[in-house]
């Protein structure tokens, strides 16, 4: 069964009823999480802010896997024995193609239909849909500065993820037309807010907007 919390941001005045969805998902009573940054993060520093949320609902076994300039093949691996993985924010297109470098595509598949729980914020949400094509549309998208040829993602869903949505009517426009040209649906996300795909189940948390190629609809919780 497929289990996946994807954020737009991690902030700290957001959804209780998320907060405590994302807490629900765990039968430990003593959960586990394993932190992969988009790149290397020397000091920590969103690590810390992420480990600060965790805390706040009632997690505190935070670790850090760096696939980056950081990363250790040998010690890797560890980390699908956590309860949870997070993907975090930052620049899509780099961090898929760190994925693809250290052949994690499969593995994390592999992770989450055995069991695991995925969550992403912004770009690590991304990551979880068939493509990131998303990440370099708008007027605010990730720049590919590596050139990454190969959009494609994990696909562990069958849907699309737009993060810091503004609320705006004119980006929903913007997101319809990109559903029409490339067949798709998306989930426009304002921060605070949240989807948890938890088996068949797509749950919306705060201001999410699903716009699809055949219809259009809202959920504002």
């Amino acid at each position: 069964m497929t289990t996946l919390v994807l954020l737009s941001d991690l902030i700290f005045e957001s959804n209780d009823k998320l907060d405590q969805r994302i807490r629900s998902l765990f039968n430990s009573e003593q959960p586990s999480i394993g932190y992969i940054p988009s790149c290397s993060d020397p000091e920590r520093k969103y690590f810390e802010h992420t480990r600060r949320y965790y805390n706040q609902i009632g997690i505190d076994n935070i670790q850090y896997f760096d696939l980056d300039l950081e990363y250790e093949e040998r010690t890797f691996g560890s980390i699908f024995e956590c309860d949870a993985i997070h993907l975090s924010g930052g620049n899509t297109f780099y961090f898929l193609s760190l994925l693809q470098k250290r052949n994690m595509v499969g593995l994390l598949r592999s992770y989450v239909k055995s069991g695991g729980i995925l969550i992403g914020v912004s770009a690590g949400s991304i990551l979880t849909t068939p493509t990131i094509e998303i990440a370099g549309y708008g007027e605010d998208a990730d720049e590919n500065n590596i050139d990454l040829k190969d959009m494609k993602a994990l696909g562990l869903v069958n849907l699309e993820f737009a993060p810091h949505w503004d609320g705006s009517e004119d980006t929903l426009n913007s997101l319809r037309e990109y559903t029409r040209v490339n067949r798709s649906a998306v989930y426009a996300c304002q921060d605070g807010g949240g989807v948890v795909v938890d088996g068949d189940s797509v749950e919306l948390y705060g201001n999410v907007s699903f716009v699809d190629f055949r219809e259009s609809g809202s959920a504002d919780e």
